[in-house]
């Protein structure tokens, strides 16, 4: 027969489906010989007795409640808890709970906690969502709050809470913890991690006179102690004025005390308790293996423990982390490639081991290249340690990401960063790098630029179809992995055969301004950097253009694409028999072969390419053909070259001018060529490696449908959420289980999809502070000037590109942009983006295409709405809002 009740000492956390969350914790707590006051559980069957009473299914009411409609929320809630009102506890359920509260002592006062099975998650804490009860004294108090607290499952704030959440309700059962009160002097929070800044080596402790509970809910002042896990000393103190202290009442339930005078101003702990309470807290921490949020009890001395649950707000830590124990410091590489979505752990091993860093004797995956979050973050502190490699570092980093580069600028005067722990020497480079750069300066001075972009898509196509032909002549899943293994670790080889090239376009337009001085006018350097021939991303822009273009000859076949009701593999299924429809189709299966493995967020190579899945380039042209004219595309391509060629002309003109012009004049000709014709270079390396990673996909994928024939994954998909080494690991070991590990990684991965990632973090678990400097107006969002200009329109926010449409003259809005966005610049009029910097994708496009731009604006998605009218700074890197988000939205809704 299942147990009705259960004391903590019988359990564990292994038994959360009985006794909920809390209850589970207190268990595993008191069983690992922590100070726990002792108590029972009320099990999750005597729940599901309490609802079988009450004769009626109430989880179909709840059924089709919408988390966006708080009166219908409230009014199914309320009509849930009238009827469990109504129903009395089953007899068994009372005797059970009388029998271990008789079993405990009925003299004793008693606190009655809700203990739901979906709360102190490791990444829901679901806290204060049911209710509890404090100083219950007798048996009608005790099971009137144990039913009370059943019925708090259906408060209003809890179904939001799961239906916020995707839980289904039918899931979330609920258990009450029975635990007898500690009267304390002294109570409060232990968190064993510093919940404001992230430091795991800060012990943060908010302790308050009485009651422990009044200081969770916010009913009184708290003083802070912070101590240094390391050192072991107390770091900070913030002493306030307590004036009153939350106190069990003789008659039963809790009252406010006014504190006398004397002791308002006192400190709630000596240095002696504090240290006591973290290291408490350390052990704690050290026994669940992760930062906890602890509430504790202070009574003559003795420490009480009366709760512990995992700290749901931290972002976690790099792993599998740094060798030695210095401070590091990691950069977001998600922000570097401006998609800063969560990626799946396959994702992320096959990115850690193509990248040619960092990589020990014997590891497949990069130990300088590491995850956290679902995220990818680079160790830069061995470079920041050098002198040379901190000032390159620097130089670099404000180019791709200024809030990062201040943040770092200032993190490396730390007197803790100091010299203390490995660093590198870029220098050490040269030997391996001389070869590349004597090739740079030859093509810098001497080399023939015109046709080198070509040249080198040219060596992509080849080297794609060479990686291709090897693995299609593997005999089976086992070699075709261990080709596709050979291919990761030499994936950027291909690379160096133009980046010395695209080096050389980099330097030239460096020199550009130096040498010309003010000789040049400003927005002939600018518009020299338009209209660039040879750049996949631009040919692509223009491709889809075409496509826009070849749907446009027929009418019945641009209604049949904007069709709503079909998906995107059908349409161009049963376009052929369309007119226009055949034509259409070669120009799409043309455009497919080339630009088949580019997406939106394309880095994940977890998303679907355009090759599997068509609707979001399918509804981009759609888009296209309705915003612009036959053609235009390329006239405003042409329009660009024309500029770019005018300010090139313009350049070389201003340089011969004074009394070392016949030099002059020469140097800056020749850097104009080399800048135009190998800049474009910029995207050849990604093109490189997203057509090639779709080529690794389909070798994933399959691996994956072999283990799920063998019955060893659910579905072919779950590879997702295995890592490289362990995939190869699967097929070397077919004893090896899976399931059970891809089920933990899946509630992981969907905890991170709600995380938003810190562009820096440190081994500790702190993130640095991010600020721009900049006279920007009051009111104003400030980010990095990218493209020069200034520029008034109504902003659109766009956090998807394949559904977006984006009309003549509006300023995009987005969280960052890659080539997969690169159709919505054809109409924009300004751009604003929340990640990058000045040679990130979006940057650079907004230089080509002439629009003004500023990005790393943080929550630029959020704090500007669609509609609302706005005035980008270009130059100065701000935005200002013209009308007010509540005016703007009043007369769209008009």
């Amino acid at each position: 027969m299942t147990a009705l009740t259960l004391f903590f000492d019988t359990i564990s956390n292994t038994d959360l489906s009985k006794v909920g969350g809390k209850g589970a914790n207190l268990g595993e707590l008191t069983r690992a010989g922590f100070n726990v006051p002792s108590g029972f559980c009320v099990t999750t069957s005597a729940f599901s007795r309490f609802l079988a009473a009450a004769n009626e299914d109430i989880y179909l009411r709840l059924a089709n409640v919408p988390g966006d409609d708080l009166k219908k929320l409230r009014h199914v809630g309320g009509a849930v808890r009238a009827h469990l009102e109504s129903v009395a506890l089953p007899a068994e359920v009372e005797d059970a709970v009388v029998s271990a509260w008789s079993e405990l002592g009925k003299d004793h006062a008693y606190a009655v906690r809700s203990s739901a099975t979906a709360e102190d998650l490791p990444y829901a804490s679901f806290a204060g969502q049911q209710d509890s009860y404090l100083n219950v004294r007798g048996k009608e108090a005790l099971l009137a709050n144990v039913k009370a607290c059943f019925i708090s499952l259906f408060t209003d704030r809890a179904i939001l809470y799961r239906v916020q959440n995707g839980f289904d309700h039918r899931q979330v059962a609920l258990a009450v913890v029975v635990q007898r009160m500690v009267q304390p002097d002294v109570a409060g929070i232990l968190f064993t991690a510093d919940p404001i800044s992230g430091r795991r080596d800060i012990a943060s402790i908010n302790a308050s006179f009485g009651l422990g509970e009044a200081l969770v809910s916010g009913l009184v002042s708290a003083d802070l102690y912070q101590v240094n896990k390391q050192t072991k000393q107390i770091v900070k103190k913030q002493i306030v004025t307590k004036q009153i202290a939350i106190r069990s009442l003789a008659e039963g339930g809790t009252g406010a005390v006014e504190l006398p005078k004397e002791e308002r101003e006192q400190p709630a702990l000596n240095d002696e308790q504090v240290l006591a309470l973290a290291k408490l807290g350390s052990q704690i921490e050290a026994h669940y293996r992760k930062p906890q949020d602890i509430e504790w009890a202070l009574l003559d001395d003795a420490l009480y423990v009366t709760q512990s649950r995992p700290i749901t707000s931290l972002y976690p830590l790099p792993r599998p982390g740094p060798e030695d124990d210095a401070l590091h410091v990691y950069f977001s590489m998600s922000h570097f490639q401006v998609m800063t979505d969560a990626m799946p752990p396959l994702t992320l091993s096959v990115l850690r081991t193509i990248l040619p860093l960092g990589h020990a004797d014997g590891q497949l995956e990069s130990k300088r290249i590491q995850s956290a979050g679902g995220r990818l973050y680079a160790d830069l502190a061995p470079l920041l340690r050098h002198p040379l490699g901190r000032r390159m570092l620097l130089r670099g980093m404000s180019n791709a990401d200024q809030l990062a580069a201040n943040a770092l600028a200032e993190f490396v005067k730390r007197p803790e960063f100091g010299s203390a722990g490995e660093y590198f020497n870029p220098l050490s480079l040269l030997p391996a790098a001389r070869p590349y750069i004597f090739k740079m300066l030859h093509m810098l001075f001497w080399g023939q630029p015109e046709g080198v972009a070509k040249k080198s898509t040219k060596l992509i196509d080849d080297h794609i179809a060479t990686v291709k032909t090897k693995l299609e002549t593997a005999n089976d899943i086992q070699e075709k992995l261990n080709l596709t293994l050979l291919e990761m670790q030499n994936a950027f080889k291909p690379i160096l055969n133009w980046a010395p090239y695209l080096v050389s376009g980099g330097v030239a337009t460096v020199l550009l301004k130096t040498l010309l001085g003010k000789k040049g006018d400003a927005n002939d350097l600018v518009a020299l950097g338009r209209g660039l021939k040879g750049n996949v991303a631009t040919e692509m822009n223009l491709a889809v253009g075409d496509l826009a273009d070849a749907a446009r000859t027929s009418e019945v076949l641009m209604a049949h694409l904007n069709q709503t009701d079909i998906d995107a593999k059908t349409k161009l299924a049963e376009a052929a028999v369309l007119p226009g429809g055949k034509s259409f189709l070669q120009a799409w299966h043309n455009f497919i072969s080339t630009y088949g493995a580019r997406a939106p967020s394309e880095i994940d190579l977890s998303r679907p390419r355009w090759s599997e899945d068509p609707s979001s380039l399918l509804q981009m042209i759609v888009n296209a053909t309705g915003q612009s004219r036959t053609g235009a595309h390329r006239t405003r391509y042409q329009q660009l070259i024309t500029e770019g060629e005018e300010a090139a002309h313009n350049l070389i003109e201003a340089a011969y001018k004074g009394w070392w012009g016949w030099l002059r004049g020469p140097l800056i000709n020749r850097f104009i060529r080399v800048s135009r014709n190998l800049t474009p270079l910029r995207e050849h390396h990604k093109f490189l490696v997203i057509r090639f990673l779709a080529l690794v996909k389909t070798v994933l994928l399959e691996a994956g449908k072999k283990l799920q024939a063998e019955g060893r994954l659910k579905s072919y998909e779950d590879i997702w959420f295995l890592t490289l080494p362990e995939v190869l690991e699967a097929f070397d070991k077919p004893e090896k289980k899976l399931k059970a590990l891809i089920t933990e990684r899946q509630s992981a991965f969907k905890h991170y999809q709600n995380l938003t990632p810190p562009r820096l973090i440190t081994n500790k678990g702190e993130i640095p502070a991010l600020r721009l400097q900049t006279n920007a107006p009051k009111g104003a969002l400030v980010g990095s000037p990218v493209s020069a200009g200034v520029v008034e329109g109504i902003a659109k926010v766009v956090l998807e590109p394949g559904a977006a449409v984006l009309k003549p003259g509006e300023i995009l809005v987005a969280p960052f942009t890659d080539p997969g966005w690169t159709p919505l610049f054809v109409n924009a009029a300004g751009l604003i983006t929340e990640v990058g910097g000045l040679m990130t994708h979006g940057s650079v496009v907004a230089r080509e295409y002439g629009i003004p731009a500023v990005v790393g604006v943080l929550d630029a998605t959020k704090q500007i709405k669609t509609g609302q009218r706005v005035r980008v700074h270009g130059d100065a890197g701000y935005i200002e809002l013209l009308t007010s988000k509540d005016k703007e939205m009043e007369l769209t809704s008009r």
